[in-house]
């Protein structure tokens, strides 16, 4: 083939349009070497205009939403460990119930007619014997009077007649027990300081369905002891005049 014919055979496919070779872009930088702002210059044709002299926002991946990893049991328990109302928190409380439950009570037991009664030694002052009590005009009747101790008057209730037992002739051992009554104190006559015992808490029971009224108030549980009722007596109750 002689030159012209090389020549004529290169025009036609000049003419006829074949397509050039593009320039093969240089390969994705790797995570491990983040691209740099001089790398854009060899992707001018592959960027949109607006994209030409600054590299792509990173935006950052937002978490998917799997609805077969939601608990809502975990939310709420999340919810109250916020609210101070944790597991936490109500472990603490079951705790203070078992000890609760667990815990003995220390009553002082007296007589009174021919009942054994009952009070927390936590609600006691001390105990003392019988004195003259000065008479307090317009009192009721269960009120013998009042006394001073050391200093501090403090009337006394005759506990028989609080709680509407029939009188009984004086035997010797009577005593005023005193008792915290808010900020102050009060005394009750009982015809006799037997002991203090200790018994269980949860072997408390409630005041029988029989007590109906005042009865039932001045009444907190019922305790046993050797075989033995104690009728254990809601003091703030019985130390309230209001009640009659």
């Amino acid at each position: 083939m002689d030159i012209a014919e090389i020549r004529k055979k290169a025009q036609r496919e000049r003419e006829g349009g074949m397509p050039t070779a593009r320039p093969v872009p240089p390969p994705s930088p790797s995570v491990a070497e983040p691209l740099e702002a001089e790398d854009v210059s060899g992707y001018e044709e592959y960027l949109a205009p607006d994209e030409e002299s600054t590299l792509p926002a990173i935006i950052p991946q937002q978490p998917v939403f799997d609805p077969a990893s939601y608990d809502p049991l975990a939310l709420i328990l999340e919810g109250r460990r916020a609210a101070l109302v944790g597991d936490d928190l109500l472990a603490d409380v079951r705790a203070d119930s078992a000890r609760d439950a667990g815990r003995a009570l220390e009553i002082l037991c007296f007589r009174v007619a021919d009942e054994m009664y009952g009070v927390d030694i936590m609600e006691l002052k001390e105990i003392i014997k019988p004195r003259e009590t000065t008479e307090v005009p317009h009192a009721p009747p269960y009120i013998a009077g009042v006394i001073s101790l050391r200093g501090i008057i403090i009337p006394v209730f005759v506990l028989r007649e609080r709680l509407g037992l029939l009188p009984l002739e004086s035997g010797g051992k009577e005593r005023i027990i005193v008792v915290k009554k808010g900020e102050g104190l009060c005394g009750i006559l009982v015809d006799e300081v037997i002991q203090v015992v200790r018994i269980a808490a949860s072997s408390v029971e409630h005041p029988p369905a029989v007590l109906d009224g005042i009865d039932r108030e001045f009444v907190s549980g019922i305790g046993r002891h050797e075989g033995k009722i104690i009728i254990l007596l809601t003091m703030d109750k019985v130390l309230d005049a209001s009640l009659a």
